[in-house]
């Protein structure tokens, strides 16, 4: 048996993982070198995967302090309705934390961002348009795709000529429900 937030997140590896790998050619700079549920922990070095993407339950840079993010707030998961006939709807958190580290390369200042845009664009894209019907475990399924009044993204550039380094971070909920068992 497998949590809901894994099975949320495994369908979001998938499909990002198709669009800004398997659907792109090999010599698309856009291209992403890896798409990895948690941190990639330097497997693969950025030199074999210099934009790599990072999928989160929650938003790691809101429990970690310092953390450099605009996006404020808790990122927790939170209980949205207790239904009469015994099941609840929560609403669960995610983040997809992306790098383009363009070091050594070839790109002037406005490709690296028309780079760097382009995957954030696709990330974006790809979450706003992913259906997750029957995306579920033996308690409770994914009732409501992505969350559109919750929906946020960010780019921060740091680096400069030869070393540009990107730092893309987008949040997106949705809703499950879970079978609690209990009748009133």
């Amino acid at each position: 048996m497998t949590g809901i937030h894994d099975a949320i997140l495994t369908h979001v590896r998938a499909g990002l993982q198709k669009a800004l790998i398997d659907d792109l050619a090999d010599d698309d700079p856009t291209k992403v070198g890896v798409v990895s549920i948690g941190p990639i922990q330097g497997d693969p070095t950025p030199d074999d995967a210099r934009i790599s993407v990072m999928l989160f339950e929650n938003d790691p840079d809101a429990i970690i302090g310092g953390a450099v993010s605009s996006l404020a707030g808790d990122w927790s998961d939170e209980v949205d309705e207790i239904e009469i006939g015994s099941a609840i709807t929560h609403v669960r958190r995610f983040s997809v934390k992306a790098r383009c580290l363009l070091v050594n390369t070839a790109e002037n200042s406005d490709a690296a961002r028309s780079i760097a845009s382009t995957v954030r664009e696709r990330i974006e894209t790809t979450l706003l348009h992913m259906s997750f019907t029957g995306v579920m475990n033996d308690s409770g399924y994914v009732s409501r795709d992505v969350l559109a009044e919750d929906f946020a993204g960010e780019m921060l550039q740091a680096g400069g000529p030869e070393a540009y380094d990107y730092q893309i971070k987008v949040r997106f909920s949705l809703l499950t429900t879970t079978r609690t068992g209990v009748s009133i």
